[in-house]
C-alpha cells in the first residue's frame, strides 16, 4: 500500500511540483539558457557550412539535392535569425531604471527570454541531430536536355522536313505502330530529324522516357544496351549476354511509363531479342525508332519506313541563307544561290558550307568558294570532306559484293543528273564480265536488278521519277565515286575537257563539245583500258520538233591504227559521231572487245571491215544510228559469240539482207525497230524469209519488232513459241502512227493498232497466237476500228483475267465497259487485274462504265491512275463494290465525257457504307455533266 502512495506522491510531484519548479527555472538560470542557445548556434552554423559544401560539390557533380536537404538548410538559417534576436534581446532588456535612483532587475524579462532561449536551446539541439547526411544529392534521370540544337527560325520554312516529322509524330500515336524506321542516303539529315522528333514528344508529352542509342556499322552491342540502361535510370552490372538483355527487357516491359527507343544509323538487321528489346507488340507502351541509309535492312526487320530526301531547292536556298546570314537582298546572294546550288539539296552539305562561308563578307573571297565548288565539288572546302565524303564513302565500303561496287562506280562516268539507262549498265557490265555467275543476258539483267535495287536501298542511287527503266546518281555521290575511281585498281578518267596525261586508265568516259582531234584518245596507248566512252555534245541544240538529224555532228576518221595499244578494250561506245572507218585494219585490233555501242552517229563505209575482226563481241548497238555504208554491214554474220543485236536504226540504205540473222546462234536479244526504217528484206518475200529465220533463233529471248500488217506477226507465230520469250515488244502499226523508237527499255508488251481492219482485224486478234501473247503481257494497247465489236475485254478477249498485266490503253472499239462480272456470267476470274496500274480510255463512244458488277479483292487493287477521255455515253465510272478495291488509286482524269454523272454508282444493298479512295491524290474532271 505504502508503495502504491509513494508511486502516487511522485506522480503529483512530477505533475504539479516540477513544472512549477521549470518556471523558476527560466527566471533564475535565464544567463546560461542563453549561454547553451548561443554554443547551439554557435555548432549550427559549422554543421551548416558542412552540409552546403555537400551541397555545391553535389551541384556540381550534376545532381540534384534532396528535398529534406534543402529543407534542413532553410530551417538552420530561420533557426539563426530567432536565436540571434533571442540572445540580443537578452542583452538588453532584463535591466529597468525604477524611481529614476537605481537599476532594479526586470523579473518578467529575464523569466521571458529564459523560457525562450531554453526552447530555442531545444529546436537547434534537435535540428542538429536531423542534419546527419550520408548523401545530400541524387542523379536525376536523363533525358531532360534537348537532344537536337534550338530550332532557329529559318529552319521552320523547311517544308518537307515539316511534313516528315508530323509524319512520324502521327504514326508513333497509333497503336498499331511498334517500329520505324527514318531511311536516306548519308548527310541528307535523318540523325538531325530524330532527335528534333524526340525533343518534339518530350515537349507534348507523348513519352515520359526517351532514350537513345548510336549503333553505327561495327555495333558493340553491350555498349548498346548500357547506352539505353543509363538513360532509364538502370545499370546492367551482368557480364553474360542473356541476363543483360533480359534485365533491359524487364525494364521496358514492366514500366508503366511511355518510352521511345531511338537506335540511331543502323547499318544490319539488329537482333531485338538478344539486345532486350521487345518490338513484336509484347509492349503497347514502347515504341521503337531506327535510323539507317539501308532501307532494305530495316524492312527485313518488318519496319515501317519513313524516307527522307534531299531538299527541294527552294527550301535548300532557304536554309543555306539562314545559316550563312544572307539576306535575299544582299550584294552577296547571287554568287551565293549558286554556291548552295552546288550543295544539291544535301543538307549536311548545305550546312557545312554555308557554316564555313558566314564569316566571309567579300564577294572575291565567294566568288573564290564557288569556283572549288565547281571545280571539285566540296573537296577543297575545309571540314566538308571530312563530314560529307567520308559518310558516303563508308556507305559504298560497306557494300556487299565487289559488283555492286563496280557497278556504282560506271553511274559516274554520265553526266551530273543523268537519267542513267539500266540497259547501259547491263551491256557495260557484261562486257566488262563484272558479274559471276552469268552466263546469259537474262541472268545479267537479273543481277543488275538485284544490284540496282540493293544501291538503291542504301541510297546511294535514287529513283528516276521520269523513267522507271533508269536511275539517278546525286551529284555528291557522284563526286565521292569519281574520288574513288580515280585512283588505286580503278583509275577512271572522266572528263567534260580532254584526256588526262596518264595511260594507265582502265576507263575513259569523254563528253565533249568541242570537236578537237587532239582531245580523242585513238592512235594512243592504254595498255589497261577496258572501257572507252566518247560522247559528243553539240552546243547547238534544235527545237524539240526538228528531227535529230539536224544536229551537228562531229566528223570522225578513224586511222588504220587507232586502236593500236588498247588491248585490253572490252567495251567501246561512240555517241553522236559521224564516222568515216578505214578500210582495213590489224588484224589483231579490237579481237577482245565484248560491248559495242555505235550510237545516234552516221556510220559511213568500212565499218563491216572493223566488225569482222570482232570475233568476242557478244553486244552490238546501232540504236538511231544512219548506215550510211554502200552495203549493210553483212559482217554481222561473222560474230558468232554475239548475244544482242540492237537494229533500231534511224534509217539504213540496204535491207538485212538474208542470212544473218540464222547464223548468231548464241543470239538471246533482239531489237529491230519498225519496217520505215530498216526493211526486213528487198520484197514481201524476203520479209517473211526473215522473219521464219526469227523463229529459228533456238536461244532468242527477247524480241522487239514492228510490223505493219498482222497477217505477217501470225504468221511468224505459227513455228514461234513466244513462251520462251522473258521480254518482248510486239507491235502491228497499219498507219504508222505511232513511234516505236522512244522505248529504250521495256518488260512485255504488245501493241495493236486496226483502226483500218474493221471486224477482219477483230477476228485476227481471237487467233490463238494472238490471244497467247496477250494472256503475257505486261503493257497492252489496243487500238481497233470504231465498228469492231469486242464489247468486253473481259471475259471476251481475257477469260483468264489478264493476271500479269499492269498498263492497259485502249483506244477506239466498240467497249461497253472493261469487266462485266453479272450474276449470269459469273464473278471474275481469280487474280483479274490484280498488276494492273494504269488505265487509259480514249474515243470509245460505246463505253457506259468501267467496270459493270461486282468486282472482289485483289481485283484493281494496285490500281494507281485511271484516264477516260472522250467517251460520250459513260456516266459512271464504278460500283461501290469496285471502290472497296481501289485503295491504291492516286489519280482520276476524266476529259470530254459529256455524259458523265458520277464516279460511283452507289448499290442498294451498300447504301450505308461510307465512299472513300484513301490515296487519291488528284482530281480532274473537265467537259463533264457531273454532279
Amino acid at each position: 500500500m505504502e508503495a502504491i502512495l509513494d508511486v502516487i506522491v511522485g506522480k503529483i510531484v512530477e505533475k504539479c511540483i516540477d513544472p512549477i519548479m521549470r518556471q523558476f527555472q527560466y527566471l533564475f538560470c535565464y544567463r546560461s539558457n542563453v549561454e547553451t542557445l548561443r554554443n547551439g548556434i554557435k555548432k549550427l552554423e559549422q554543421r551548416k557550412t558542412k552540409v552546403q559544401r555537400l551541397v555545391d560539390e553535389a551541384r556540381n557533380n550534376g545532381e540534384e539535392i534532396e528535398p529534406i536537404v534543402t529543407d534542413w538548410l532553410r530551417r538552420a538559417d530561420d533557426l539563426e535569425k530567432e536565436a540571434h534576436t533571442t540572445i540580443s534581446d537578452g542583452t538588453e532588456n532584463v535591466k529597468m531604471n525604477c524611481f529614476k535612483i537605481v537599476m532594479l532587475p526586470n523579473l518578467k524579462s529575464r523569466y521571458l527570454i529564459g523560457r525562450q532561449a531554453a526552447r530555442r536551446g531545444n529546436d537547434v539541439k534537435e535540428h542538429l541531430r536531423e542534419g546527419q547526411f550520408d548523401e545530400v544529392g541524387y542523379l536525376p534521370p536523363l533525358g531532360k536536355m534537348p537532344l537536337s540544337e534550338s530550332t532557329p527560325s529559318f529552319e521552320e520554312g523547311l517544308v518537307s522536313r515539316m511534313s516528315t516529322k508530323k509524319e512520324v509524330m502521327e504514326a508513333l500515336k497509333q497503336e498499331k505502330t511498334s517500329l520505324m524506321a527514318i531511311c536516306g542516303m548519308a548527310g541528307v539529315g535523318k540523325t538531325t530529324l530524330v532527335k528534333q522528333i524526340a525533343d518534339q514528344v518530350k515537349f507534348e508529352k507523348v513519352f515520359d522516357e526517351v532514350a537513345v542509342a548510336t549503333v553505327s556499322q561495327s555495333p558493340d552491342m553491350r555498349n548498346v544496351q548500357d547506352q539505353l540502361a543509363e538513360q532509364l535510370g538502370m545499370k546492367i552490372s551482368h557480364q553474360t549476354d542473356l541476363p543483360r538483355a533480359e534485365r533491359l527487357y524487364m525494364r521496358l516491359i514492366n514500366s508503366d511509363k511511355r518510352i521511345l527507343v531511338i537506335l540511331d544509323d543502323i547499318w544490319n538487321v539488329i537482333d531485338f531479342k538478344n539486345l532486350g528489346i521487345p518490338v513484336k507488340g509484347e509492349c503497347k507502351s514502347l515504341k521503337v525508332i531506327l535510323t539507317s541509309r539501308f532501307s532494305d535492312v530495316c524492312r527485313g526487320m518488318e519496319a515501317e519506313i519513313v524516307e527522307v530526301n534531299v531538299l527541294p531547292e527552294k527550301e535548300a536556298w532557304h536554309l543555306f541563307k539562314g545559316v550563312a546570314k544572307i539576306s535575299d537582298d544582299s550584294a552577296l546572294s547571287g554568287v551565293a544561290k549558286q554556291v548552295a546550288e552546288e550543295c544539291k539539296g544535301l543538307p549536311l552539305a548545305i550546312v557545312v558550307v554555308a557554316t564555313a562561308l558566314k564569316s566571309n563578307h567579300t564577294l572575291e573571297s565567294w566568288d573564290l568558294a564557288l569556283r572549288q565548288l565547281q571545280n571539285d565539288r566540296m573537296g577543297n572546302l575545309r571540314g566538308v570532306q571530312d563530314l560529307v565524303f567520308l559518310r558516303i564513302e563508308w556507305s559504298y565500303n560497306h557494300l556487299g559484293t565487289d559488283e555492286a561496287k563496280h557497278l556504282l562506280l560506271l553511274c559516274s562516268l554520265f553526266p551530273e543528273d543523268y537519267s542513267i539507262p539500266i540497259e547501259f549498265l547491263v551491256r557495260y557490265g557484261k562486257g566488262l564480265q563484272l558479274f559471276r555467275d552469268t552466263e546469259n543476258l537474262r541472268d545479267a539483267r537479273d543481277k543488275v536488278d538485284l544490284l540496282v535495287d540493293e544501291l538503291k536501298s542504301s541510297y546511294l542511287l535514287l529513283n528516276d521519277a521520269e523513267n522507271e527503266d533508269s536511275v539517278k546518281l546525286h551529284d555528291v555521290v557522284r563526286d565521292v565515286c569519281l574520288s574513288i575511281a580515280s585512283k588505286d585498281e580503278h583509275e577512271f578518267l572522266v572528263s567534260n575537257s580532254g584526256l588526262g596525261k596518264k595511260n594507265s586508265y582502265t576507263t575513259i568516259s569523254l563528253i565533249s563539245q568541242d570537236s578537237n582531234h587532239d582531245l580523242l584518245p585513238f592512235c594512243k596507248e592504254y595498255p589497261r583500258l577496258r572501257l572507252l566512252r566518247l560522247v559528243f555534245q553539240s552546243d547547238w541544240k534544235p527545237l524539240r520538233f526538228l528531227n535529230w538529224k539536224l544536229r551537228r555532228l562531229w566528223k570522225l576518221n578513224l586511222p588504220e591504227d587507232s586502236f593500236v595499244g588498247m588491248e585490253a578494250l572490252r567495251v567501246m561506245e561512240l555517241n553522236h559521231f559521224q564516222i568515216e572507218f578505214p578500210l582495213s585494219w590489224p588484224g589483231q585490233m579490237l579481237r577482245s572487245l565484248r560491248t559495242l555501242c555505235l550510237d545516234y552517229c552516221v556510220l559511213g563505209t568500212g565499218m563491216s571491215s572493223m566488225l569482222g575482226h570482232m570475233t568476242q563481241l557478244e553486244t552490238l548497238s546501232l540504236f538511231q544510228s544512219r548506215i550510211r555504208d554502200d552495203q549493210f554491214p553483212a559482217e554481222i554474220a561473222q560474230l558468232s559469240n554475239l548475244k544482242l543485236l540492237d537494229l533500231r536504226v534511224e534509217s539504213s540504205l540496204h535491207p538485212l539482207p538474208s542470212g544473218i540473222l540464222s547464223s548468231l546462234k548464241k543470239l538471246e536479244e533482239l531489237y529491230l525497230g519498225s519496217s520505215d526504217h530498216l526493211q526486213l528484206g528487198r520484197d514481201k518475200e524476203e520479209e517473211i524469209g526473215c522473219l521464219k529465220e526469227i523463229s529459228a533463233i533456238s536461244n532468242l529471248a527477247c524480241l522487239q519488232i514492228a510490223l505493219d500488217d498482222l497477217s505477217l506477226l501470225l504468221l511468224s507465230l505459227q513455228a514461234f513459241d513466244t513462251q520462251r520469250l522473258s521480254r518482248f515488244e510486239i507491235a502491228v502499226d497499219n498507219y504508222r502512227g505511232i513511234d516505236h523508237r522512244k522505248n529504250y527499255q521495256f518488260r512485255k508488251s504488245f501493241k495493236l493498232y486496226l483502226s483500218g481492219h474493221g471486224d477482219e482485224g477483230l477476228k485476227q486478234l481471237f487467233d490463238p497466237n494472238v490471244t497467247s501473247i496477250v494472256k503475257r503481257t505486261e503493257n497492252l494497247t489496243l487500238n481497233l476500228s470504231k465498228s469492231s465489236c469486242l464489247r468486253n475485254l473481259v471475259p471476251d478477249l481475257g477469260e483468264n483475267g489478264f493476271i500479269n498485266l499492269k498498263k492497259l490503253y485502249l483506244v477506239s472499239g466498240q467497249y461497253e465497259c472493261l469487266i462485266y462480272s453479272t450474276a449470269n456470267l459469273g464473278f471474275l476470274p481469280p487474280g483479274c487485274f490484280g498488276q494492273l496500274q494504269e488505265v487509259t480510255f480514249s474515243r470509245i463512244s460505246a463505253l457506259e462504265c468501267l467496270w459493270k458488277g461486282p468486282v472482289e479483292s485483289p481485283s484493281l487493287c494496285n490500281l494507281r491512275s485511271i484516264e477516260v477521255r472522250d467517251c460520250a455515253q459513260i456516266t459512271t465510272l464504278f460500283s461501290q463494290s469496285a471502290l472497296k478495291c481501289l485503295v491504291k488509286l492516286q489519280s482520276i482524269d476524266v476529259i470530254y465525257c459529256v455524259n458523265l454523272e458520277r464516279i460511283v454508282l452507289r448499290e442498294e444493298s451498300l447504301t450505308e457504307e461510307v465512299l472513300k479512295l484513301p490515296e487519291l491524290k488528284a482530281l480532274t474532271l473537265s467537259d463533264t455533266n457531273f454532279i
